[in-house]
C-alpha cells in the first residue's frame, strides 16, 4: 500500500522555482487500479516518479508498505525498484540490438537470477502478453503495440507488487490502445497487482476503479460517485372514514347535513312500464303504374 503525506517537489528552473507537487496526501490500497489525469506539466509524471522510487520528494513522506522511500538510500531504492515495482513507459525503451526475449531477460540481471531461470521466466512473461511467437524478433521487426507488450512483459517478469504505466497507450492507435488496456486490466485482475496508469485518455481512465486529477501540483479525487437506485414512493395511506371529508366518501358512507333526512331510493319502475311497446310497421300500399 502507498501512503503519501504532505509530499512536495520543487525544481529550480533557472531563476524561478517550479512547484511540481504541492502538499500531496494520498493512499492507494493494495490491489487497486488507479488512473491519474491532468494537463501537461501538471505533475502527473513527477507523482509517478515518487511512486516508482525514481526520485525523492522535497518534503513529506512516501511509504511503500512500511518503508519511507523519501529516506531510503540510493542502493535501497534500486533494490525496491528491481524487486517490487514494474514500470512501463510511453516510449517503450527497448534495446534495439536485443531480441524481445533478451530485452525481457535484461530486467532480471540486476536481481542475480541465473541465466537458465532468466530464459524460462522471460519466455513465460512474453507468453502472458500474447507474444510467445515473437521471442526472437528485434524491436524494429515489431509493431508499436507489440513493442509495448514486450515492455509490459519486461516489467512483469520481476513479479512486482506494483505496476506503474506512464502514458502506455500514448503512441498507439485506437484499436491497439484498447488491446493494451484490456491486457493491463486482465493482468491487474489475474495477478492482484496495484496498477497506476498516467493517461491523457479519458476512455482509458474510465476503466480504472479510481480516478485522480492533478493540475499545478495539486491532487484531487475525481472518481465518479455511483448513483443510488431510485426508490419507489410508498403509497399514501388512506385516512379512516371518519376523518375523510364527506365529499370524498362513497355515497353509502356520506352523512347528511344536520336536520336533513336521507332520501329514500325511488321505487324501481315496473318491468312492463320500463319496456316501450314496439310500433307495428304496415306494408306500403301498392301504387298504380302509369
Amino acid at each position: 500500500m502507498y501512503t503519501l503525506t504532505g509530499v512536495t517537489k520543487t525544481y529550480s528552473n533557472g531563476k524561478k522555482a517550479v512547484n511540481a507537487l504541492q502538499g500531496i496526501d494520498l493512499t492507494i490500497p493494495d490491489g487497486q487500479m488507479v488512473a491519474v489525469q491532468g494537463p501537461t506539466g501538471g505533475g502527473k509524471s513527477t507523482l509517478l516518479q515518487m511512486l516508482g522510487a525514481l526520485d525523492r520528494p522535497s518534503s513529506g513522506s512516501v511509504l511503500l508498505g512500511d518503508e519511507d522511500l523519501a529516506k531510503a538510500s540510493d542502493s535501497r531504492l534500486t533494490k525496491l525498484r528491481a524487486g517490487n515495482v514494474g514500470i512501463v513507459f510511453q516510449s517503450f525503451n527497448l534495446i534495439a540490438t536485443l531480441t524481445a526475449l533478451e530485452n525481457v531477460e535484461a530486467a532480471l540481471v540486476p536481481l542475480g537470477v541465473p541465466k537458465a531461470q532468466r530464459r524460462e521466466r522471460a519466455t513465460a512473461a512474453l507468453a502472458s502478453v500474447g507474444l510467445a511467437d515473437r521471442t526472437g524478433h528485434r524491436p524494429a521487426e515489431l509493431s508499436g503495440g507489440q513493442q509495448q507488450r514486450v515492455a509490459i512483459a519486461r516489467a512483469l517478469v520481476k513479479d512486482p507488487k506494483v505496476l506503474l504505466a506512464d502514458e502506455p497507450t500514448g503512441n498507439l492507435d485506437e484499436e491497439t490502445r484498447d488491446e493494451i488496456i484490456a491486457l493491463l486490466e486482465g493482468l491487474w485482475r489475474d495477478q492482484g497487482l496495484t496498477l497506476v496508469i498516467v493517461t491523457h485518455d479519458s476512455q482509458v481512465a474510465a476503466r480504472a476503479q479510481r480516478r485522480l486529477h492533478i493540475a499545478k501540483g495539486k491532487l484531487r479525487d475525481t472518481t465518479p460517485v455511483p448513483k443510488a437506485p431510485a426508490q419507489a414512493r410508498p403509497p399514501a395511506e388512506e385516512p379512516p372514514a371518519e376523518e375523510r371529508p364527506a365529499w370524498s366518501k362513497p355515497a353509502d358512507e356520506a352523512t347528511p347535513p344536520a336536520g336533513a333526512t336521507a332520501a329514500s331510493p325511488a321505487p324501481a319502475a315496473s318491468s312492463a312500464a320500463a319496456v316501450a311497446p314496439t310500433a307495428a310497421v304496415s306494408p306500403a300500399a301498392p301504387t298504380d303504374e302509369a
